[in-house]
């Protein structure tokens, strides 16, 4: 079962060169993503096989269990009878996840929350639930939290217990007769109904929605086990009512269905590599919460999203990062940062913050098929939802023509990291060629040149001898225009910012559903997290008034960025000011550090359109730049 070396894995598996490029331009036939999962389960291999030679040499590392080895060889055992089953089992999303903390936590010191030898103790459990599913007579100790054991791909036995203390480990027996299957804890026993999909006392199934209406590719709603891809408390597992699992299920068919129609290659990659979907609470309106990671691949937690297309797009995104993360496990694209190094940071449309080049790769790779998602909702369905389909397909392709020939430059690209870029940006060059026009692409153009405008507010900190000598000019009576100095490399910094798209936000809101909008002109309620009220007038189409609360917040100076960029927007709306318009547009970071130098050195306070007005006489360079 475990490979005999690191060489033997490699050269079972790798992509023809028309294989790779399909998935570099975010692709996959069938047949391409079949090969891709079977290396992935090569990869997983690997993995157990370092756990294994991480944990033979530490004695009594597993506690009351057996050794590690004891269990290897049930696991072994049952791939010999089910070679399906363990092969499910070892490629779930779970598994990966844990092996992968597991494998750091025995590389490094440091206290945790589970005892490493229940942790370690998966392993048997993941034996036990492959022996069991194999038909195997067996008997074998499990690690059990609170009296509760958790069963991969079969469920949550909760044993008899005078009382659940929080975080209390136990051991418990798992046995298997003739099919059957027994657990036995410190306080009773729970024998399992003889079909365990069903629910009975003490026993709560996995539940496995079907993909689609009558299809028979299954994925697992991961309610019940504790390898959470969300941290905590967003993370939790929580047992969905049958009510919301309903819910769940059929909003899972009908995204499926849209991609089968909208988008066939993540309908062939959700049909491949989708194993499970970890439900997280409710997040704000149209935009949902999601988390995936390269550990776990083909797995994905995310709150419920407020229609199907909007689940669908959710799909492609998580589903592309798997994808992603699968071929880098054959193919590193780029060198990691050497510890301790300085790296490049980037703009990132889709982020708050700045991010590396392994963020941006994964970033432009999971957008170019959204965008692609979103284009063909844009053709194909009406109303409201064309509209807002076309806003997401515009400023995402848009976005993506900006950042990602720029990434093509990084140093520490590999040289398939290159080739897998030119191939992207192929792709994103094709469907951004096909972008019309519309109310609602110049909207996605204008929010694109907001979010960088406010992210540079943000993040970019000119450099203090320009802004010093610029308040001092300003103070003195500012008779000439200024002269910007050009500074093509500023200095960036994580700031904590978050909320920079609640404006694209607004506009969401109002493409979706204009009435909804409307309300929150006048409720006192924070609808969109990070949207002021200021925000609410401009996405009503409200300039004047909403160009006098941004001044009032930048005068209040408890102003966020956002206020900044608005007021250059609203001004923009109004056909005011077009100097400060520029101003506000390419170089914002640099009037609001004028603005408070200006206001430290004078003791007083500053116009910030007329402020703004004069650095834009200058020579502010080219919209957008960074």
């Amino acid at each position: 079962m475990r490979p005999d070396s690191l060489h033997e894995a490699e050269s079972r598996h790798s992509l023809t060169p028309q294989q790779f490029r399909e998935l570099a331009r975010g692709d996959g036939s069938p047949a391409t993503l079949a090969a891709l999962s079977r290396a992935e389960y090569s990869h997983r291999l690997l993995l157990f096989d370092l756990l294994m030679d991480a944990l033979s040499p530490l004695a009594g590392v597993t506690g009351r269990l057996p050794a590690a080895q004891r269990a290897w060889d049930l696991l072994a055992a049952a791939q010999r009878q089910n070679p399906a089953a363990v092969e499910e089992l070892l490629l779930l999303p779970e598994t990966g996840l844990w092996l992968t903390r597991l494998l750091t936590r025995l590389r490094s010191a440091g206290r945790a929350e589970t005892p490493l030898w229940a942790e370690a103790g998966h392993l048997h459990t993941l034996a036990a639930v492959a022996a069991a599913r194999a038909g195997l007579t067996f008997s074998f100790p499990v690690p059990a939290l609170q009296e509760r054991v958790w069963l991969p791909t079969m469920g949550l036995a909760l044993l008899p217990s005078v009382h659940r203390q929080r975080n209390t480990w136990s051991v418990a027996e798992v046995r298997s007769v003739c099919g059957r299957l027994t657990l036995i804890g410190g306080y009773g026993h729970l024998r399992l109904p003889s079909g365990p999909e069903h629910p009975a006392r003490g026993w709560l199934p996995q539940r496995r929605p079907a993909l689609g209406a009558g299809a028979s590719r299954r994925i697992t709603l991961d309610d019940l086990g504790h390898h959470r891809l969300a941290p905590l408390p967003d993370g939790a597992a929580k047992r969905l009512t049958q009510s919301a699992y309903d819910s769940w299920s059929r909003l899972l068919q009908d995204a499926y269905g849209l991609l089968t129609t909208m988008d066939p290659p993540t309908a062939d990659a959700a049909a491949v590599l989708l194993r499970s979907l970890q439900p997280m609470p409710a997040h704000e309106r149209l935009r949902v919460r999601s988390v995936s990671s390269g550990h776990g691949v083909g797995g994905l937690a995310l709150s419920m999203p407020d229609t199907a297309p909007l689940c669908a797009a959710t799909l492609v995104h998580e589903l592309q990062h798997s994808k992603l993360s699968a071929l880098m496990h054959l193919y590193p694209l780029h060198e990691p940062a050497p510890p301790g190094a300085v790296q490049r940071l980037y703009y990132a449309p889709w982020r708050d913050d700045p991010r590396p080049l392994g963020g941006m790769l994964q970033g432009a790779y999971a957008f170019t098929a959204v965008a692609r998602f979103w284009s063909a909702c844009a053709v194909q369905l009406t109303g409201h939802v064309s509209s807002l389909a076309r806003f997401e397909s515009a400023l995402w392709l848009g976005q993506l023509a900006d950042v990602v020939p720029d990434l093509a430059t990084d140093p520490a690209l590999a040289a398939l990291g290159r080739d897998a870029l030119q191939d992207l940006l192929g792709a994103v060059v094709r469907l951004h060629d096909r972008t019309g026009e519309g109310s609602e692409v110049t909207m996605a153009r204008r929010m694109a040149a907001d979010h960088r405008a406010t992210w540079k507010l943000a993040h970019v900190r000119p450099h203090p001898d320009d802004v010093g000598r610029l308040a001092a000019a300003w103070c003195a009576g500012r008779k000439q225009p200024p002269a910007l100095p050009p500074r093509p490399h500023p200095e960036i910094q994580e700031s904590g910012a978050r909320h920079l798209d609640a404006r694209a936000m607004l506009v969401r809101v109002g493409l979706a559903d204009p009435a909804a909008l409307d309300k929150m002109r006048g409720s006192q309620g924070d609808h969109v997290p990070g949207a002021g009220p200021a925000d609410v007038l401009w996405a009503c189409a409200e300039f004047a008034a909403a160009r006098r609360l941004y001044s009032q917040d930048i005068q209040s100076a408890s102003a966020g960025p956002g206020a900044w960029t608005g007021l250059g927007l609203a001004l923009a709306d109004a056909g005011h000011a077009p100097e400060a318009v520029k101003a506000l547009t390419a170089v914002p970071e640099m009037v609001a550090g004028v603005y408070g130098a200006a206001r430290r050195m004078s003791q007083r306070t500053p116009d910030p359109i007329v402020l703004a007005s004069w650095l834009g006489q200058g020579d502010a360079g080219p919209p957008g730049t960074c």
